[in-house]
Parts: C-alpha cells; sequence; structure tokens
C-alpha cells in the first residue's frame, strides 16, 4: 500500500473517530457550520471542535492524523492548538473570539478565525507600531516573562509588599511571641552579586513595625532619622562581598530586561530568526510584511508560517490555511478601498475642496 493510501486512510479514520455524525461534518467544505457550533469549554481550556479543525489546518498530516484518531496529545498538542489559535494571540475582541484561558490568550470558533487575526495583527505591528524588523515584532507579540522581577531588588521589594502588606501577615505576626521576628533572606551569588537582603519584622502585640532594606528605600516604609540607634542590623565595614544591603547601603543599578533576563532575550532572538529563515534578511532588517497602502506582501506567508510553527511547537499552520487567510486579507482591503473612492464620489466638489 502506497504512502498517500495510508495516510489518506488514516485521515478519514480519525475523521470517522472524532464522534458520531461529525465526520460528514468535517468534510464539508462549509467551515461556517462547524464555527457555529463551537464552544469553548473553561474546564479543560479547549474549544470543542479544535481536532476537526487540527484536521484540515495543521501539518505534519500523520502527526496531526494520529492525534485525532488515537487521542495522542502529549507530547504534539499545545494549549493554543486547543484553542484553535495557531499563533498564541491574545483577548482584542477579534472576529470569532469565544472566550480566553487565564493568561488572555483567545478561544477561536475555527482556526480560519485564528489566521484572520494574526494576519490583522501583523498589519497593525507593522503599519500602525511601526514594528519592521522581525525582533521588534517578537519583543511585543511575545514579550518577556520576567519583567516582575528583574533584580534582588525587585524581588526584596515583593517580599516587603507581601509581608508587611496583607491582612493575614499582621494576623500572624500580632499572635507570634514578644521579640520574635520575620526574615527573608536572598543569599549572594556567585562572584558577590547583589548582597543579602534581610527583612527584620519585630513583632509588637498590636501593631509591628517594619524594616525595609535599603534596596527598596522609598517604596516602603520611610528611612529612619540617622540619631535613632539601629539595634536591628549590626553596622560593619563592607569587607565581604555577602555583607547584607542594609548594611552597606548602596543604589540599586538599573537593570535592563537584556540583562536579567538573558534567557527571554534568547528566545526573542531565537524566534526572530525563524521568522527570517530563508528570507536573505537578518533578524534586524525590514521584513517588508505590507506595502504602504496595507497591501500583503510575499513575504508575509513565510514569516506567518515560521511564527506558528515556532508558537506550537511540532505541529504548525499549513500553507493553505494562512494563504487563504491573506488572500481575505487583500479582499477585504480592496473592499474598503472601493467604498471609500465610491463615498467620495457621492460628495459634491465644494465639499472636497474644503
Amino acid at each position: 500500500m502506497m504512502p498517500q493510501t495510508i495516510l489518506a486512510l488514516a485521515l478519514a479514520l480519525a475523521l470517522r473517530a472524532l464522534a458520531p455524525g461529525e465526520a460528514d461534518e468535517a468534510a464539508s467544505p462549509v467551515k461556517d457550520v462547524q464555527a457555529s457550533q463551537a464552544r469553548y469549554e473553561p474546564a479543560t481550556r479547549e474549544v470543542t471542535n479544535w481536532r476537526r479543525q487540527a484536521m484540515g489546518s495543521l501539518e505534519p498530516k500523520p502527526v496531526v492524523a494520529m492525534v485525532a484518531f488515537f487521542r495522542a496529545e502529549r507530547p504534539f498538542v499545545t494549549r493554543c492548538v486547543k484553542l484553535n489559535n495557531y499563533w498564541c494571540i491574545k483577548s482584542a475582541r477579534w472576529n470569532g473570539e469565544l472566550a480566553t484561558d487565564g493568561e488572555g490568550h483567545v478561544g477561536f470558533a475555527s482556526a480560519d478565525h485564528g489566521a484572520d487575526a494574526a494576519a490583522t495583527l501583523l498589519r497593525r505591528y507593522y503599519l500602525e507600531f511601526n514594528r519592521k524588523s522581525a525582533l521588534d515584532i517578537v519583543r511585543r507579540w511575545a514579550p518577556a516573562e520576567c519583567n516582575v522581577a528583574t533584580s534582588l531588588g525587585d524581588i526584596a521589594l515583593l517580599a516587603v509588599r507581601g509581608i508587611g502588606g496583607t491582612v493575614r501577615a499582621q494576623y500572624l505576626a500580632s499572635r507570634r511571641k514578644k521579640g520574635g521576628a520575620v526574615r527573608y533572606t536572598a543569599k549572594a551569588g556567585p562572584g558577590g552579586k547583589q548582597g543579602r537582603v534581610s527583612i527584620v519584622i519585630p513583632m509588637a502585640p498590636r501593631t509591628p513595625q517594619y524594616r525595609v532594606p535599603s534596596i527598596a528605600e522609598g517604596m516602603g516604609e520611610k528611612p529612619k532619622p540617622s540619631s535613632q540607634p539601629t539595634a536591628l542590623v549590626r553596622r560593619e565595614p563592607a569587607k565581604e562581598p555577602t555583607t547584607t544591603t542594609s548594611a552597606a547601603p548602596r543604589p540599586a543599578p538599573k537593570v535592563q530586561v537584556a540583562s536579567a533576563c538573558p534567557s527571554e532575550e534568547q528566545r526573542h532572538r531565537n524566534y526572530a530568526t525563524r521568522m527570517v529563515e530563508g528570507l536573505g534578511l537578518g533578524p534586524s532588517d525590514d521584513l517588508k510584511l505590507f506595502a504602504p497602502d496595507g497591501t500583503p506582501q510575499p513575504n508575509l506567508t513565510h514569516v506567518m508560517l515560521a511564527m506558528s510553527s515556532f508558537e506550537l511547537g511540532t505541529l504548525r499552520a499549513s500553507p493553505d490555511l494562512v494563504e487563504e487567510a491573506i488572500e481575505r486579507a487583500a479582499a477585504r482591503l480592496k473592499e474598503g478601498a472601493e467604498e471609500k473612492k465610491a463615498h467620495l464620489s457621492q460628495v459634491p466638489p465644494q465639499h472636497l475642496e474644503r
């Protein structure tokens, strides 16, 4: 039996195995029927028709058939596959948007809606936000995930707010023995970088007082007057790199995302490299995705396919899905231009001159 025949048989079996009575619907060219019946299941964080959508919209087909027929989701299926969202787009009231998961990723009624949203969003990035290169697009499309705490100082700040800013913490503090203390310690890294941070909170029967490390001054409690004795932390000359930051106050260095999140910066570069691979361009070069009037350019297909591949891992959007989405985008642009031209033709010349 030829490999093509085996693949066709596997696809047919997969379609028939999806659910009783759904095989004919999945094979139907009218995709609006599937989209109208789709719904988002919050318990499993998936759109109910994602398997049928994957069969016609994802590659490689043998893997998709195995996922649909044998229900072999791991390690091939990511959460965005189950959302019919092959570019992992966040919510913005897109056409076909059913709901969002806990992180804001959209569950689309069909894969076509997801592809249309991806083409629209890339056009917005390129023309409205002036993000022309792969790196510029990726840094906004998939922002770094370590911006919450980019240095030891930020971690200390979070600790201060977490320890001293909650009713639960105050309740526990009031129940501790007099003279007790709560400490948050972060040991210094190799090479003496960023000294240890200690948060010492003396407990009083009713109103505990908090001491904020100097690395977070100005963000919490105001610094105490210098005349007041400091019995909580012993001050010594800064000889060892492991002395506490409260013992040797220093201005916190400004930490950039690139240096504080090297893994994220590398992820962005890997993503951008995948986008320009085969185009003869660099990650910082103009991708030439759209003309000034918004007309899609040939590179758009390649970039959308590469982005889908990076987002989904093993699976990727099919060329047909992407090309049809781009054709629809071009048709909408042309229709909008014709409507605008027709509207202007009905306006009296004297109004146009104004």
